[in-house]
């Protein structure tokens, strides 16, 4: 086929079938694609819409929040659950401590990692490390209170940007990714990450 751009309209047109053909039509095996053990985490999937929302817990284990990710969204839209790639609720009235990968806590790991996102915590409970994300990069004091409580070692993965240093205070060691975030990249960097704090 060939497409002949003689104008704006064309130009639209030419990046509407481009988009439409790079539409994740399957949400489950999108996301173990990006690493995520689904039998593990329980992302809740609408598989209409292709959205996987993830619940976020204290450590009394109440639900307190969630993050809803549409792969098909716009990343560059933040925070709108309509248009957006990742739009994330945290309940207002509960001040407690919001985190995603409660689930993923197994206390004979002599560590557990500590992550900006979902996916970047994801890459590590995949190869059977311990990993919460914190949803941000500079959580409120409370986290700190709350990670000592875990008698743990605690790793921060900070992305590699001005911003990600920000979780290194809450973490006993801290590793700077070399590429943008975690979920980024190689296996082999995921694997020598595990190794070394295991």
């Amino acid at each position: 086929m060939v497409l002949f751009l003689d104008g704006h309209t064309h130009l639209c047109q030419l990046i509407g079938i481009l988009c439409r053909n790079l539409m994740i039509t399957n949400i489950r095996q999108h996301l173990v694609d990006r690493r995520i053990n689904v039998e593990l985490h329980r992302p809740i999937l609408d598989e209409s819409l292709q959205i996987a929302t993830f619940l976020l817990y204290n450590l009394s284990g109440q639900i307190v929040g969630y993050q809803q990710y549409n792969p098909n969204g716009n990343k560059n839209i933040f925070n709108n659950k309509l248009e957006g790639r990742y739009y994330t609720y945290r309940d207002k009235n509960n001040s407690t401590v919001a985190v995603w990968g409660i689930e993923s806590l197994d206390f004979s790991n002599n560590s557990i990692f500590l992550t900006e996102g979902v996916f970047d915590a994801c890459r590590l409970t995949y190869v059977g490390c311990s990993a919460i994300a914190t949803l941000c990069n500079s959580p409120p004091k409370d986290y700190g209170n709350w990670l000592q409580l875990l008698n743990r070692p605690i790793i921060a993965i900070c992305d590699n940007d001005s911003a990600g240093l920000k979780l290194a205070s809450f973490a006993d060691y801290y590793e700077i990714v070399p590429t943008k975030d975690l979920g980024d990249s190689t296996d082999d960097y995921v694997h020598f990450l595990a190794t070394k704090y295991s």
